[in-house]
């Protein structure tokens, strides 16, 4: 396996508004690939290392609809069930239409939440969200905050369309409902210590606080980058568990799982958190004709939508060197993973850069497409 190109492009994003990077990679269950750019602080002090944290944003999704999935394993949670005979507080659902505001045909089941079909938004400042915070002087745990989130109209009747929204943050709750544990200890309890997954989860320590890689904010259509605060906007308050964006972890720590996902769920510990088969649906696309080309607008060539995940379905138009079936997420910092069950391959990488557009478009494709070159000499 020869990884200079890899190695060679990574440090070239230096020069292109990326101060710092990490990138792992795992094949057949052994880590071949481990790289550091930049530095970890806005001084250039601290070299990047693997001991550096980040927020996950997004790349939480795949996580939740782990949790999600293994529920449906055990039988306590259906795919097709609506999700308010978990969450009867979610009841009352409406949708919002040229003709006004009336009430929806049908509440979202589990299966539409996990594939962005629910019809929900991700307007964080929305009047229910602020009314709950202000009523509970900012102490609102997760299923109040959820049970605020579907106050608000939803955009389409659930499953007529994609739309990427707080859907996953609903499915945090149900996990809490189902499991009845909070949301980041039935997280903790089945997913990340099963894996040995250290520096992960939803509340930082001080000293886990001091190795979080600084934040930055990209000028639109520019490389400058702009330090901004440690804070994470989608951790609504501090009891808030965001199944859609609310994790962090060390790379280390998101590859053990991307490579238990990538090796029938079973991780180097020996623990097996998903069955092969349900890993299968969970990359099974989901969307219709109509959803895919809501998708589309997304910007994710050759990829559908499975179960909290992008999929592969058309390697040729997605000009990628993965195979059908190759799946993950990324993150609203320009974080990156991708699972490959066919092949036992699960790469990770980690920037914390909001507003980079071409994270999604550039960075991520090539990183896959050299990595794939490395290790099958494509």
């Amino acid at each position: 396996m020869d990884f200079r190109n890899l190695t060679q492009w990574l440090d070239s994003l230096l020069q292109h508004g990326i101060p710092a990077s990490e990138t792992m990679i795992s094949f057949q269950g052994k880590t071949v690939y481990h790289h550091t750019v930049g530095f970890s602080d806005e001084n250039a002090t601290h070299p990047v290392t693997e001991r550096d944290i980040y927020w996950l944003y997004s790349l939480s999704k795949p996580m939740t609809a782990c949790a999600v999935m293994q529920l449906v394993e055990n039988g306590t949670v259906g795919l097709d069930v609506p999700v308010n005979h978990y969450l009867p507080e979610l009841s009352s659902w409406t949708v919002r239409d040229a003709d006004g505001v009336h009430p929806a045909h049908e509440a979202p089941t589990i299966r539409q939440l996990l594939s962005m079909r629910g019809g929900l938004n991700y307007d964080l400042n929305a009047v229910p969200i602020r009314e709950c915070l202000e009523k509970t002087g900012g102490l609102a745990g997760t299923r109040e905050l959820v049970a605020a989130i579907a106050k608000e109209p939803l955009q389409f009747e659930p499953g007529s369309h994609f739309n990427y929204s707080l859907c996953h943050d609903v499915l945090g709750a149900v996990v809490e409902a189902v499991s009845g544990q909070s949301f980041g200890e039935y997280m903790q309890q089945h997913i990340f210590a099963p894996l040995g997954m250290k520096d992960t989860g939803f509340t930082m320590t001080e000293q886990q606080q001091d190795r979080l890689s600084t934040l930055y904010v990209q000028e639109a259509g520019t490389t400058s980058n702009k330090a901004i605060g440690p804070e994470n906007i989608f951790r609504l308050s501090d009891s808030y568990e965001s199944g859609g964006a609310g994790i962090f972890s060390v790379a280390s720590g998101y590859l053990l799982f991307a490579e238990a996902m990538s090796n029938s769920g079973v991780g180097r510990t020996g623990n097996q958190i998903l069955k092969p088969e349900t890993i299968n649906l969970l990359r099974t696309d989901q969307l219709d004709d109509i959803c895919r080309k809501d998708f589309d607008m997304i910007g994710r060539p050759g990829y559908s939508y499975g179960l909290g995940v992008r999929t592969m379905i058309d390697p040729k138009a997605g000009n990628s060197e993965s195979p059908i079936g190759e799946f993950g997420w990324d993150g609203a910092a320009g974080s990156y993973a991708l699972m490959d069950p066919d092949n036992h391959l699960a790469i990770v990488y980690m920037q914390h850069v909001h507003g980079c557009s071409y994270a999604y478009s550039d960075i991520h494709p090539t990183i896959r497409n050299y990595a794939y070159r490395a290790i099958f000499n494509h």
